[in-house]
């Protein structure tokens, strides 16, 4: 092959900007609004609600399902911004808003998650401590099996 070069990239460094709420993120792929650039300028992809998680109980589900859906969909919601925001502080590890922000939503996380395994099952072995039946026995089986219906 020649020496001579096909392209140059540059890639800007990404800054801090407009961020979006735990809920759009998820949405839209990005907590980043900067960084939302979606394909062919499709539009995006705004809903603040989860169509799993909403509207349950006309369905038939129980009011139990319904509120595992609401809480694990909070989850995933926290969880996805804290991902998002860990690529950032990547590059960026002594910005200290970005810092603040990720402490706060990893305790809101870990507040989460000890919530569900309190009042459901734990989703993790990290989460067996908060259970009911944590002193008694090892309780991460406690929880229905993925196949059995619950948190689709």
């Amino acid at each position: 092959m020649s020496e001579n070069h096909l392209a140059i990239a540059n890639v800007p460094i990404q800054q801090w900007g407009g961020l979006y709420t735990q809920e759009e993120a998820l949405n839209v792929g990005t907590i980043f609004q900067d960084l939302n650039m979606p394909f062919y300028a499709a539009e995006s992809v705004m809903e603040t609600t989860n169509p799993i998680a909403s509207g349950m109980e006309s369905l038939g589900i129980s009011k139990e399902q319904s509120d595992r859906e609401q809480l694990i969909t909070q989850i995933n919601q926290v969880s996805f911004f804290l991902d998002d925001l860990t690529l950032y502080l990547d590059t960026h590890e002594k910005d200290t808003e970005a810092l603040t922000l990720y402490h706060k939503k990893a305790q809101e996380c870990a507040e989460l998650r000890k919530q569900f395994a309190q009042k459901f099952y734990p989703l993790t072995k990290l989460c067996v401590p908060y259970c009911e039946s944590g002193e008694i026995s090892f309780c991460l089986q406690d929880g229905p099996m993925p196949w059995e219906g619950a948190c689709i």
